[in-house]
Formats: structure tokens, C-alpha cells, sequence
């Protein structure tokens, strides 16, 4: 594998770890109840307007150029085509003879173009580019052909050429739309029902609207208004397993369950629960979701 692409899947493997607990392993399997309200729904679609855009050509899905050496593929270098605050994107190379092979003749000149656009695909203006020249190359994953966006919200259009050093020929052309966006935290619970009554089952879901993503435990607790202040109610279970979840950005799913004592008084109830966006400098913070009892 090489040392490129080690890298970077060594990173997701620490993630995909980390996420497992919400995305596809037993916390998010127990937090579901078989409900298709805890599974969740996308309840902001960040990349929409980028699949509205008019068509580009994108690098083959196989990720291998048909004009390359086999064995050598060109992979998406930017975790998300949504970028928060600032970023940028790229492609690199992935050698997957790499400690076999050592080198590789390619002759190739590479040129990246970064542009800022509208909302229908129009160029606003040219923000950067890159020429590089592959000749024989005996590290090709460490080539990187990465642009980064100014700090902002906005739009852009990525592009990567290949030509023949020799004659200029275009081998291959590919495209990509991405997207800036501003640091939006917009965290929150929502309830199955406005009301229940006693005996029944209502259940509350994370819900992450904001462009960054939200981490929380599997602690929560629900309160009852009474005497003029909220007072805890017993949920059972004993005690929270310290397991750490995550919530990407736009994304709902994972929910909390209160079964509702068959005496339980009528009057308004709420969920509560600690979460905490994934920016610098955030810290815990306090959501709440309102029900009530009716008899």
C-alpha cells in the first residue's frame, strides 16, 4: 500500500472505529427500537445544490485511469465535497503494487484549476493553479494535486488535466464540484409525539441540522415540571456505558426511549441531553425536546 494512501486509511480506519458505535455497529442498532423514526432521515442535504449543478466528467468510479499503468489509481483526496470554514480539494495517486514496483514511467503533464462559480455552474473567477510534470516517478504517492479555497462560503469547480508530454495529447479530463460553507451549529432532539399517555412509549432522536458534526455519550434523562422546576424521572438501566458517538453534519438517527409509568401524573415532560459540536473551542451543551402526558 503506499505510504499516501496508508496514511489516509489508517485515519479512516480510526474513524470508521469511532463512528461504528453510530453508524453501523450495536449502539445504533440498539438505539433504533425497529423504529423508522430512530433511523433517522437527512434533515439537511449540504451536497444538494452541488448535484443541481450542470454535469462534469467525473474520474472513473474504479478510480483507474484508462490511460495509466495498471495497478495505478487516482482517489478522491478530500474527505467530503463540503468543506467547513475553509478547505480545499485534490486528488492523489495509489501505486497498489507499492514495494514492487520502483518506479513508474508516466511522462504526463498535469495541470489543476480551481474556480469560484454560481449557484448555475457560471464562472465568478479563476482562484488557483498548478502545473506539474511526471516523468519517472519512483514515489507516486506522494504526488498530490490538492487546491485550496479561500476562507468563505462559496461554490467552486475543480479540474485536472493529463496531456502527453511529448505530443500533447489530452489523455484525460475530469471534474468536481465541491462547496465551502460557514461553521453552522444547529444541534438538537426531536420526539416522536407531542403527547403520550401513560403505559406508552415515546422516543427522542438526535438531530443535527448545523454543518458540524456533534459527539455525545449515551447518557440522557428525562424531567417532569412540577412545583415550578423540572424534577428527574427514574429511567432504569443503570449505569451508561462510557461509549463516545458521533453525528455528521446534516444526519438525524440514534434515539433516546422514556416509557411512561402507567401512574405517572399528567403535565409536561422533556428529554434531556449533553452534546457537543466538533469545532475548536465548543464545549458541552444542553438540548432539550418538550412532551406531555395526558390522561
Amino acid at each position: 500500500m503506499g505510504k499516501a494512501r496508508a496514511g489516509i486509511a489508517g485515519v479512516v480506519a480510526a474513524v470508521v472505529v469511532v463512528l461504528g458505535f453510530a453508524s453501523g455497529a450495536s449502539a445504533l442498532e440498539m438505539r433504533t427500537y425497529g423504529k423508522p423514526f430512530c433511523r433517522g432521515k437527512p434533515v439537511h442535504d449540504y451536497e444538494r445544490v452541488l448535484d443541481r449543478l450542470p454535469a462534469v466528467r467525473h474520474p472513473p468510479v474504479d478510480e483507474r485511469l484508462p490511460f495509466g499503468p495498471r495497478n495505478l489509481s487516482l482517489y478522491r483526496a478530500a474527505w467530503s465535497r463540503v468543506a467547513v470554514g475553509r478547505g480545499g480539494f485534490g486528488y492523489r495517486f495509489f501505486d497498489e503494487t507499492f514495494g514492487v514496483r520502483k518506479k513508474v514511467v508516466l511522462r504526463w503533464d498535469v495541470t489543476t484549476t480551481l474556480t469560484r462559480i454560481d449557484r448555475r455552474g457560471r464562472v465568478v473567477r479563476i482562484v488557483d493553479g498548478e502545473h506539474q510534470y511526471l516523468g519517472v516517478e519512483r514515489d507516486i504517492g506522494d504526488r498530490s494535486f490538492w487546491l485550496d479555497a479561500p476562507r468563505g462560503p462559496a461554490l467552486y469547480r475543480y479540474d485536472i488535466e493529463f496531456r502527453d508530454h511529448r505530443s500533447g495529447e489530452v489523455l484525460g479530463s475530469y471534474s468536481e464540484y465541491f462547496r465551502v460553507v460557514r461553521t453552522k451549529i444547529r444541534m438538537r432532539i426531536a420526539t416522536s409525539h407531542d403527547t403520550v399517555r401513560p403505559g406508552q412509549t415515546i422516543f427522542a432522536r438526535v438531530e443535527n441540522p448545523g454543518t458540524v458534526w456533534a459527539s455525545f455519550g449515551v447518557e440522557y434523562a428525562v424531567q417532569r415540571f412540577e412545583g415550578g422546576v423540572w424534577t428527574h424521572q427514574p429511567l432504569g438501566g443503570g449505569v451508561w456505558p462510557a461509549i463516545g458517538l458521533y453525528m455528521s453534519s446534516g444526519g438525524s438517527g440514534w434515539c433516546m426511549r422514556y416509557r411512561v409509568p402507567a401512574g405517572a401524573a399528567p403535565g409536561s415532560y422533556r428529554f434531556v441531553k449533553q452534546m457537543e459540536p466538533q469545532v475548536r473551542g465548543a464545549h458541552d451543551r444542553r438540548f432539550t425536546a418538550g412532551f406531555r402526558v395526558v390522561g
